[in-house]
């Protein structure tokens, strides 16, 4: 399993967005303090304002007793690749798209020293997220190895 200095970054520059498709049989895997977790590292350029990542994960099916969710966590480096901060909470609110369908998001201040981060899956023995069917009943949906995420790099709104 590689270090987080051994791990290869590709740029996220601000205003950009990526999808990440993960697959439990197919992405890279490292262990993370939450436990094993699929992964995608990214780096960053300095900014002089404050900027933020707005993450979204979408579920696997819109019927929920069948859904999982593959719940994001972000771990920030400084430039020498050492962890600054290392958020394993994903508060989220409700979204949708069109095409893709119901997701969750949050947003993560991005540290001023951060010059990369790893956007990593919570293992499977996290917390769960809990959603609310239309009919009031309450859904723990179990934390998947695959799913789509999203993560775009903003200025922070004042």
């Amino acid at each position: 399993m590689k270090t987080y200095a051994e791990m290869s970054y590709q740029p996220l520059a601000l205003n950009d967005a990526k999808t990440i498709d993960f697959d439990a049989s197919t992405s890279p895997v490292a262990r993370f303090p939450d436990g094993l977790g699929v992964y995608a590292p990214f780096s960053l350029d300095q900014q002089s304002t404050a900027t933020t990542l707005r993450v979204r994960t979408w579920f696997s099916s819109s019927w929920l007793p069948l859904a999982t969710v593959l719940k994001p966590y972000v771990m920030f480096l400084d430039a020498d690749k050492r962890v600054v901060s290392n958020v394993e909470s994903f508060e989220s609110t409700d979204g949708s798209t069109f095409v893709k369908g119901h997701y969750r998001q949050t947003y993560f201040i991005v540290p001023s020293s951060a010059r990369f981060f790893i956007l990593y899956s919570a293992s499977s023995e996290s917390d769960r997220m809990i959603l609310t069917a239309q009919t009031g009943k309450r859904w723990a949906i179990p934390n998947a190895y695959s799913g789509t995420v999203e993560v775009k790099h903003e200025v922070a709104h004042q």
